[in-house]
């Protein structure tokens, strides 16, 4: 199984995906310079959230698929782009989707769709109550050269385009599409 870094960049950009993060994940990015009210910040963060009691941090989640699917793990095959994606599908929820169609949402729901900012880029949300349990994972490597791969991503749901970075157009997807906030 090849080795996987996580640089405290890409712990923190996907540490929205998770309710909380535990001690020793916090004392990473304060040593990393990042402030509490940064990671608090992260977590608030609008999106898929990995259930508590699937993973508290990237890498406890990275290490339980890794476990529970060690053959996805032992033949990796990089695209052009130097990235691996995988899917995985529990039965069980292991977290939620943070994403909806537009077609999915109700009246009032769609009467209370604003936007936000998201890494300096506006990005469509509505809040509601209701939940939308998932039992897929996405998981996003890159190549590192010999000495095995980084984290680049990992969130529960389904795969989606990313999301626009200051300057860039936004993939159409995102024109239909919107991200939750949860009451």
């Amino acid at each position: 199984m090849e080795r996987i870094s996580y640089s405290p960049e890409t712990l923190f950009h996907v540490l929205t995906h998770f309710e909380t993060a535990d001690e020793a994940l916090r004392d990473s990015l304060r040593r990393a310079g990042f402030t509490d009210e940064a990671i608090d910040g992260q977590l608030r963060m609008p999106g898929s959230k990995f259930l508590r009691t699937f993973a508290l941090s990237p890498q406890e989640a990275v290490a339980r698929l890794q476990r529970d699917f060690p053959e996805s793990f032992t033949a990796l095959h990089p695209g052009t782009d130097g990235r691996v994606r995988l899917s995985f599908r529990y039965d069980a929820p292991v977290g939620t989707s943070g994403l909806a169609a537009d077609a999915e949402l109700t009246p009032a729901e769609r009467a209370a769709v604003r936007n936000i900012l998201r890494n300096g880029c506006p990005v469509r949300t509505v809040r509601t109550s209701r939940t939308i349990s998932t039992g897929a994972c996405q998981l996003i490597l890159e190549r590192t050269g010999e000495a095995g791969y980084a984290l680049r991503t990992l969130f529960p749901g389904e795969l989606a385009p990313p999301l626009p970075l200051p300057g860039q157009v936004p993939d159409p997807f995102w024109a239909t599409h919107l991200l939750i906030e949860f009451n």
